[in-house]
């Protein structure tokens, strides 16, 4: 019972089959897989899609699981606004920054995956990691937005540090942008 204590005081909620390897202290899979399959069985795990699990009863951190099942990704477009109020409009759905533009369904939530050019989605400019998920600053998540919803409308751009904006600008190489940007800040 040592891991189930171990896995309640983590602060991860979710698990891959890869985390659960190391925390079982296995190297052969299919002792790993009975293993997870007992504990499935008795409901102290959770399947939520095939090789993440999570610890029964325990409350699951959404962009945690997005984050896990996707990689390499981060949270950016209308979860990370909102996550940093500079959108008010709640979306229930997760916004990932992805390699692939796609709409996945898990039994917790939905998962909206946006496609990035691959130099853009690297970078690893202003994504924080918590070591949890990674997930971009304000600014970072502004642009990701501008880059594929132009017309986008923002409640709070007080929230954005403007001379970040023009730092991260770079990384998307595009005059358009720049000057889609220099139009959000004339209007505020």
């Amino acid at each position: 019972m040592d891991i189930i204590l171990k896995l309640s005081q983590s602060k991860n909620t979710i698990y891959t089959f890869d985390e659960l390897r190391e925390i079982f202290w296995t190297k052969n899979i299919q002792v790993l897989k009975n293993k997870l399959n007992y504990y499935t069985k008795v409901w102290i795990l959770e399947r939520i899609v095939k090789w993440v699990y999570a610890l029964k009863n325990k409350e699951i951190n959404r962009f945690e699981l997005a984050n896990k099942i996707y990689s390499p990704s981060y949270i950016s477009f209308f979860s990370a606004l909102y996550h940093y109020w500079v959108i008010f409009q709640y979306e229930e759905d997760v916004y990932l920054a992805y390699k692939k533009t796609d709409t996945r369904k898990t039994p917790i939530l939905n998962i909206r995956l946006k496609s990035l050019k691959k130099d853009i989605l690297l970078n690893p400019n202003w994504i924080i990691n918590n070591w949890i998920y990674s997930i971009a600053s304000a600014e970072r998540a502004f642009l990701d937005t501008i880059y594929l919803y132009p017309n986008m409308h923002f409640d709070n751009l007080w929230a954005l540090n403007q001379d970040k904006i023009l730092e991260l600008l770079k990384i998307y190489n595009s005059k358009t942008m720049e000057k889609r940007i220099k139009d959000y800040f004339l209007n505020i």
